[in-house]
């Protein structure tokens, strides 16, 4: 079933009073939204897509000496678990701290390909442009909430975790089985962060769960599908609620997405935005310690996912 989530231009500000309001509603009711009007150059758009399906059609030998390790969490990976379960996709991520990318001899350095140099640069291009309509739209929420648009700014301004991810979903010639009675690109889950931005293709496969249905996103051309995380559920006291979504496997065609995750810094500590601590919906929780967790349940079944449920007051 086809869902009509809210769209949202952006074309008139991201302070404007009508662009707020609707901001609003999407997040209590959907959680989930897609914008327009965000002035990202649609040529960038089509130079970044390329360049990710190019290192995709990357010999697979090639790709697995990219590969994450165990002590860096960036690179290549095709055996990721969601919910403890492996998802038929493969995906590559990259570290979304522009920062982090430019310097010549980062802590945790991505494994770019031998001839990457095409990738890297459009990346860090894409990045500063998903970076900026990210903290663009976390301003925005911040205001929906009644605070200034600078509130959780101390968060993401000097090292923040957040990070690109490129996915890619083989048709089903090309995949393995996976032995799972109910295959899935992504099995459902809420996004650990903040904001999850997204640009995909023109082939839906993401659905987001709704009065008990699964329900397919159509994109919108041009558009960014964007879905706020758990710790903005949190900053919001359960006014925004973070959507429970999953993606279908692919079927004839292979697919293609970006999610940009907008993740604070590890010193984060998030409480929810009241002024009384006694009507706080949560325990405060280190962002450092629920990424940990998180991160570990999906390159690892290790029971349970960690979950904000477990903070709960």
């Amino acid at each position: 079933m086809a869902l009509n989530i809210p769209v949202i231009n952006a074309s008139g500000g991201f302070d404007d009073d009508q662009f707020i309001a609707s901001l609003a509603i999407a997040c209590e009711e959907w959680g989930i939204f897609q914008i327009t009007g965000h002035g990202i150059d649609p040529q960038l758009r089509q130079r970044f897509f390329s360049s990710m399906e190019d290192f995709f059609a990357l010999p697979k030998d090639t790709k697995l000496t990219l590969s994450r390790t165990k002590n860096n969490m960036w690179g290549y990976y095709d055996k990721e678990l969601t919910k403890n379960k492996v998802d038929a996709k493969e995906i590559y991520d990259i570290d979304g701290n522009i920062d982090n990318l430019k310097k010549e001899h980062p802590e945790l350095q991505v494994p770019w390909a031998e001839d990457g140099s095409k990738l890297r640069s459009v990346v860090i291009e894409w990045l500063q442009q998903v970076d900026q309509l990210s903290a663009n739209l976390l301003g925005s929420i911040c205001i929906a909430l009644g605070e200034s648009s600078a509130t959780l700014n101390p968060f993401f301004l000097k090292n923040h975790t957040s990070f690109l991810r490129l996915n890619y979903y083989p048709s089903v010639s090309e995949r393995l089985p996976l032995n799972d009675v109910e295959e899935l690109g992504i099995h459902p889950h809420t996004d650990a962060g903040a904001l999850t931005v997204l640009v995909q293709d023109d082939l839906p496969g993401l659905q987001v769960q709704k009065d008990d249905a699964w329900h397919t996103v159509v994109p919108k051309e041009g558009g960014f599908i964007v879905n706020i995380g758990d710790m903005v559920q949190v900053w919001s006291n359960d006014r925004f609620k973070a959507p429970v979504h999953r993606v279908l496997a692919s079927g004839k065609q292979a697919r293609y997405s970006a999610p940009f995750f907008y993740n604070p810094s590890y010193e984060t500590v998030c409480t929810p935005l009241v002024a009384q601590s006694e009507n706080s919906h949560y325990k405060p929780i280190s962002w450092r310690d629920f990424r940990s967790g998180r991160a570990a349940g999906d390159y690892a079944d290790v029971g349970e996912e960690i979950q904000i449920s477990w903070y709960r007051i």
